[in-house]
């Protein structure tokens, strides 16, 4: 079965398709989701695109934290950091409509997935945080750079140095979520259907704000890299890794 399930039409749908892993993201996810958001953002008839997580517990738990421990060079480290900037910003470059429908853990690279939508809907359940300073190491898919831009400077470094996690009302509140639903898939497609009623005027208006934003991800991904090499990185990602893959 496909780690990422894309369903083409004109609202569009992408699934991370590995919910015995809380969908986290590998390398092979991360092609697949850089793959059908390509498709996605080429298919005149697609106006907008909601992103998911399989199973319900997580729309995505983050990086999966092997695919970080096999970084043993700068380059493989580049290479990671590369990757996931890719996705986030075919996300955010496509003229089309993005919004991601969460449902359970919305953590880390999965909360950087999510922000690079241009709406989240989630559910009364959702958990969002960034962890990865728990780990020894910075955000490296945007958060260092694009929560301010949601939530505002204080509150990104809230949640960015202190590690700790939101629920859904808080995210409501701050700003980093646009609705709360029972059934966040059904609301994000139906919430697409009345906004790209619109078209082709939002993607003109996409287009400008997301150009008129200044994104430099320059010390993100220098200070990632770094931090990622780093002997307390890796020893710390790995006594968090060992007892969970032996359960």
């Amino acid at each position: 079965m496909a780690v990422v399930e894309y369903t083409e039409g004109e609202i569009s749908t992408i699934q991370i398709n590995r919910p015995e892993k809380h969908n986290a993201l590998d390398r092979q996810t991360l092609l697949s989701l850089q793959e059908k958001i390509s498709l996605a953002d080429s298919n005149k008839a697609c106006k907008a695109v909601v992103i998911s997580g399989a199973g319900g517990k997580a729309f995505s738990a983050g990086a999966d934290l092997n695919y970080l421990l096999s970084a043993e060079s700068s380059t493989e480290a580049e290479e990671i950091f590369d990757l996931f900037y890719r996705v986030t910003n075919g996300i955010w470059s496509s003229e089309k409509l993005f919004v991601a429908a969460i449902s359970g853990y919305c953590m880390g690279g999965g909360n950087e997935l999510a922000m690079a939508c241009d709406f989240r809907i989630a559910s009364p359940d959702s958990v969002f945080s960034q962890p990865e300073v728990k780990f020894g190491i910075p955000p490296g898919g945007g958060a260092t750079y694009r929560l301010e831009k949601i939530i505002g400077l204080q509150k990104a470094k809230d949640m960015i140095l202190t590690a700790r996690a939101v629920n859904a009302d808080e995210a409501l509140r701050i700003g980093l979520i646009d609705r709360i639903s029972h059934d966040a898939i059904s609301e994000s497609k139906n919430f697409c259907k009345s906004v790209v009623q619109n078209a082709p005027g939002i993607f003109y208006a996409k287009r400008s704000i997301n150009g008129g934003i200044k994104l430099d991800s320059s010390s993100e991904r220098s200070n990632f890299v770094k931090a990622l090499l780093s002997e307390e990185a890796k020893s710390k990602i790995s006594g968090f890794v060992k007892p969970h893959d032996n359960k």
